[in-house]
């Protein structure tokens, strides 16, 4: 997948995400709080990546990049549906 792909993956995630919060009622903090734990564990594999080495860790880290990458897009597209939308 190319990072634009991550990309409009992550925004669209976080647009139902955003959905579903608002419809069930819940604080909308609930989805940036999703996407900065995705963000943590995408940087953690990024590391394991590098401790496996090889082209195995090679692969490993790449997949962490493109989760990195739609998280900081979801978590930037939840974090303006919120400034955006007044609950």
């Amino acid at each position: 997948m190319t990072p634009q792909t991550m990309m409009i993956m992550g925004v669209v995630v976080s647009v139902v995400i955003q959905l579903v919060l608002r419809y069930t009622k819940r604080p909308s903090h609930e989805g940036l709080i999703l996407f900065l734990i995705l963000i943590f564990l995408s940087a953690a594999g990024w590391v394991v990546g590098f401790a496996i080495g090889g082209w195995k860790g090679m692969g490993y880290s790449a997949l962490a990049m493109m989760v990195l990458i739609a998280s900081m897009a979801g978590l930037v597209t939840s974090f303006i549906w919120s400034l955006l939308v007044k609950e």
